[in-house]
């Protein structure tokens, strides 16, 4: 895409705001609305399996999940139209020294409402992680000495139905190693425990101040996918016996055994 290109007949691009291995995203005018948009771009071989499992996003309507507006394509590129969610990323509030242990544990409770909501759909998001969860401030309603903001998952784009295994059926494992569940890994599927293990994981690192399974290299990473990790207690003693006992049942390698 470029700036100034019109895409499905009434969105103008504008500049690109991210991108990433699942596509490009630009800011666009929908000119039938009148309304900033955010439009992501899919091309290749990928385009066909985005557009089917866009259905998914589709289904959901949610506070706490971007919504998804349009989809549709055009020769080998699709296009995922969604609200524009003016604000940064979890990895980059955390970054920027932003969040406070109350506010972490205030967006890990919408995360996983939001959550259940999808999985209540039969919608999986396969690659739940700091880069893909959004954070746009809250006029109003703030509480003193906390953040005011509401986190929405973003990218669903990418995710699978639990009930349709044959959009998976060529075998292609979708996610971040970093982040990617044991069973995923394994390439044995992914189901609602692996958006738990994703989940936890992230909060953990957040909260811990590193991800316990990121190495030097993939290959070490991939190795690490499913060991044992210590317990957020012990990074964290501080924190709220129960709170890390709760991150701490996310990560069990056994998906059966997890929240």
């Amino acid at each position: 895409m470029v700036e100034g290109e019109r895409v499905l007949g009434r969105f103008t691009i504008g500049e690109k705001i991210g991108g990433g291995g699942h596509g490009t995203v630009h800011r666009a005018w929908d000119e039938r609305l009148c309304r900033w948009v955010a439009v992501k771009a899919v091309e290749g071989q990928n385009a066909e399996r985005i557009m089917r499992e866009a259905h998914a996003a589709a289904r959901l309507n949610h506070p706490g999940i971007v919504t998804l507006y349009e989809l549709g394509s055009h020769h080998d590129t699709a296009y995922l139209v969604s609200e524009l969610v003016e604000g940064p990323n979890l990895r980059e509030l955390a970054a920027a020294g932003a969040l406070s242990d109350r506010d972490l544990a205030d967006i890990g409770a919408e995360l996983c409402a939001a959550l259940e909501h999808a999985h209540e759909a039969g919608v999986v998001h396969r690659d739940i992680k700091p880069d893909n969860v959004l954070v746009r401030p809250v006029r109003s309603g703030s509480v003193k000495g906390r953040l005011a903001q509401r986190a929405l998952l973003a990218d669903f784009g990418i995710a699978a139905l639990d009930d349709a295994p044959t959009l998976t059926a060529t075998g292609q494992v979708v996610g971040t190693l970093a982040y990617m569940s044991p069973e995923q890994a394994a390439g044995t599927g992914a189901g609602p425990a692996s958006d738990v293990y994703s989940l936890g994981l992230s909060l953990y690192e957040l909260w811990a101040g590193f991800n316990p399974i990121a190495k030097l290299s993939p290959a070490a990473t991939a190795r690490a996918i499913g060991e044992p990790v210590e317990s957020l207690a012990d990074a964290r003693p501080e924190l709220p016996p129960a709170l890390c006992t709760a991150v701490d049942a996310c990560l069990d390698p056994d998906p059966g055994e997890r929240p």
